[in-house]
């Protein structure tokens, strides 16, 4: 079950990412950049799956491809990564690990919530500019992120959730549903709403529709060791495996 889910898990991410960003095939691994919107989470290398010999080539034309995209390069390992010693390997090169991001599951829903101050509701399109906007801000990342977003989140895998405190847009998430797997991300909450249950709620309900549209799993990745993670463990979530980062400056 655990080779099966990791693979699923992370061919769903990556498919998933891969609908935001550029693709660039490195002969052995893939990368990701954007050329409008310039954050961590849409520059990386994923998928190295190389011979020992091909390893330093690999590395030399992702600085490169990073080089000329004027963003610092970023290697996300998982479990299924060739060769096993690629962590080494990018330490050997001067990448530093940085972001230690890790997947969880949801075996067993906690129980259900107690009606509280956060009231989530499925987004249709036509909220879809509140919903971006909140998600922006929410990550402070760039609006055009958002932008970018409408024709990869508007889609019937996609279900975006937004919550309100007090009639006001307070929170998101989505679930992306894709190989028996539901996959939330985008669990972000505006500042002013924060320590009121929003993100628990929306990842209650998207627990439970994940479930309920016959999904095996329902999975996310978020930083070890934060606030984020404990509601997730609080909710019902275990970590399966660690997606370390490993970044090189070439800047």
């Amino acid at each position: 079950m655990a080779d099966e889910y990791t693979t699923t898990f992370e061919k769903l991410w990556v498919e998933f990412r891969a609908r935001w960003c550029d693709s660039h095939d490195l002969g052995g691994a893939l990368a990701f950049s954007h050329e409008r919107v310039k954050i961590p989470m849409f520059h990386r290398v994923v998928q190295v799956d190389v011979d020992e010999e091909q390893v330093d080539k690999l590395i030399d034309d992702a600085l490169q491809l990073f080089r000329e995209k004027n963003f610092d390069c970023a290697f996300t390992l998982s479990p299924l990564n060739r060769p096993a010693d690629l962590a080494q390997r990018l330490e050997q090169r001067g990448f530093t690990l940085g972001l230690q991001p890790l997947a969880m599951v949801c075996d067993q829903p906690a129980e259900p919530l107690k009606p509280g101050p956060a009231v989530v509701t499925v987004s249709d399109e036509t909220e879809y500019d509140i919903w971006a906007d909140v998600m922006c801000r929410s990550f402070t990342n760039p609006p055009a992120m958002g932008e970018v977003g409408r024709s990869v989140l508007c889609i019937p895998q996609v279900r975006r959730y937004l919550a309100r405190v007090d009639g006001e847009p307070a929170g998101t998430t989505l679930l992306y549903s894709q190989y028996g797997m539901g996959y939330l991300d985008a669990v972000g909450t505006l500042p002013q709403h924060r320590h009121k249950g929003v993100a628990t709620a929306l990842v209650t309900r998207a627990v439970e529709d994940s479930r309920a549209l016959g999904n095996r799993w329902a999975t996310l990745e978020t930083d070890s060791a934060s606030l984020a993670e404990q509601v997730y463990k609080q909710r019902g979530f275990r970590t399966t495996h660690y997606r370390h980062r490993y970044i090189k400056t070439t800047r």
